[in-house]
């Protein structure tokens, strides 16, 4: 139908043929359309260098419905690229810095349209650097050995489009950085070892400029350390539950004579394939003090040396404390993995403190003093076996000699007897028995041999050598018939 009047008749007859007729008017008028609303968006403020912005239309209304988009560059700087400039929504590339003015025409499908107009400026770029905030200094104390570094306060004026810790080289190499967080605004670390780890943090913005700030993490040794026991069991770590650590603590104090609660486990390990490391520490008291690892330790060994090896819930491969606490006599230092001394270099164990009193390893013994000592001992059994071959030999020869016997001589007269007594003031049973003489070395108490004068006695006393004379203990006789 078209616009106007119309006019419409209805005729109805019944079945004596009788008719009745009315009429009806119908008006056709106009359409009532509203024009449509264009909507170009809000005005932009972008930054040079700028690659492309969007150029967003698509809240323009009607009530009839849109038909028709144009976006048009009407000012600006530059001539600019457009892509989809008759559709809702189009982008344009190219822009320099200065002030652009796009506008936006919509028609509806009668035709009527709205514009509505866009402004865009582009500034030249001011960028300031970013600025690194890594989160200052930390103090952890173990066991506790996990720490958060938060580097999210860092700023830009464009915004950080990167973060990078790193680690500086002078700190412990200990420590993993846990799902790749080196790399993200808050650095998550685990597995921290006791010193002083630097960490810094580098941040970039989107023009390429950077910052770096420095966050320090103080790793404090465990207080309980020198109560600290590692205890390695023949389990696999992911055997030993819940429920057979809780067995295990009871065990223990009842070899400790401890209360269960008086032992608390401070880590639970694998230590190899087929065992697990449990390290654990006992106090007592009121207040409670932790007791020594070297007693506990020693006692668990008498405890389980005396008929109670398979007391515990598991076989003990070895128990020993969990940190090397031997001072090694200032001459070395304490390995922790065999928990023994290694000396420097000229110093070396002393071998009888270790074996025979408490059997802590140590580093007493100078070398250069042990050669020396050993070198003395060395000459003084050489010289000692010496002498006593030499007192055998003296001794042999002293009982060979006292075979030899000698002659008696009776009837010597007085002048004879006072010269044959022997030299040294030795008296001489001889001269008091029986006025007679005999010589034998064997009177003597040393290997002096009686020497007797003979040319003395001649010319002393002549007539002697009328009746006879002795000379080295050989008797002979002299008379004057023998001339």
């Amino acid at each position: 139908m078209q616009e106007g009047d119309y006019t419409f008749q209805l005729t109805v007859t019944d079945s004596v043929r009788q008719r009745s007729t009315a009429e009806v008017t119908l008006i056709v008028q106009p359409e009532n359309n509203s024009p449509p609303i264009a909507v170009a968006g809000p005005d932009k403020e972008l930054t040079f260098p700028v690659e492309s912005t969007t150029l967003d239309g698509s809240k323009s209304q009607d009530d009839q419905g849109i038909v028709f988009y144009l976006w048009e560059n009407i000012s600006g700087p530059s001539s600019v690229q457009m892509e989809n400039g008759d559709k809702a929504i189009a982008t344009v590339t190219g822009l320099q810095v200065g002030t652009y003015r796009f506008r936006l025409t919509v028609k509806d499908q009668q035709g009527l349209s709205s514009a509505s107009v866009l402004s865009i400026t582009v500034k030249e770029e001011n960028n300031s650097p970013p600025r690194a905030h890594a989160g200052g200094k930390h103090v952890l104390v173990l066991p506790n050995n996990s720490v958060t570094l938060d580097g999210s306060r860092s700023a830009d004026d464009q915004g950080i489009v990167s973060y990078l810790w790193i680690r500086d080289g002078q700190s412990p190499a200990a420590g993993d950085v846990i799902c790749g967080s080196d790399h993200e605004a808050v650095l998550q670390l685990t597995n921290l070892v006791e010193g002083i780890y630097t960490f810094h943090l580098k941040v970039t913005d989107a023009k390429g400029d950077s910052d770096i700030d420095t966050a320090t993490v103080e790793v404090w040794p465990d207080p309980k350390k020198n109560g600290l026991v590692e205890l390695i069991l023949q389990v696999g770590v992911g055997q030993l539950s819940e429920q057979q650590k809780d067995t295990l603590v009871r065990q223990l104090a009842v070899l400790l004579n401890v209360l269960d609660s008086d032992i608390k486990v401070q880590k639970i390990q694998a230590y190899s394939d087929i065992s697990t490391a449990v390290v654990f520490y006992v106090q007592n008291g009121h207040p409670s003090k932790v007791i020594k690892a070297s007693d506990v330790s020693r006692t668990l060994h008498v405890q389980l040396l005396k008929e109670k090896a398979d007391f515990l819930l598991f076989k003990v491969l070895r128990v020993d404390t969990a940190a090397c606490l031997l001072k090694c006599s200032g001459h070395g230092h304490c390995d922790p993995i065999t928990k023994r001394c290694i000396c420097y270099q000229l110093w070396m164990e002393n071998v009888i403190h270790r074996y025979l009193n408490d059997g802590e390893s140590n580093c007493e013994w100078s070398i250069l003093y042990v050669t020396v000592s050993a070198f003395i001992l060395f000459v003084v059994t050489i010289g000692l076996a010496w002498f006593c071959i030499c007192c055998c030999k003296s001794r042999k020869r002293t009982k060979i000699r006292k075979k030899t016997k000698y002659t008696i001589l009776d009837n010597i007269d007085e002048q004879e007897r006072m010269e044959l007594r022997p030299k040294y003031g030795i008296k001489h049973r001889s001269t008091e028995h029986n006025s007679s003489l005999m010589v034998s070395e064997s009177e003597f108490d040393s290997d002096q041999d009686t020497i007797f004068s003979r040319e003395k006695i001649e010319r002393e006393n002549p007539k002697t050598l009328m009746n006879g004379s002795i000379r080295n203990g050989v008797s002979f006789s002299y008379s004057s018939k023998d001339r």
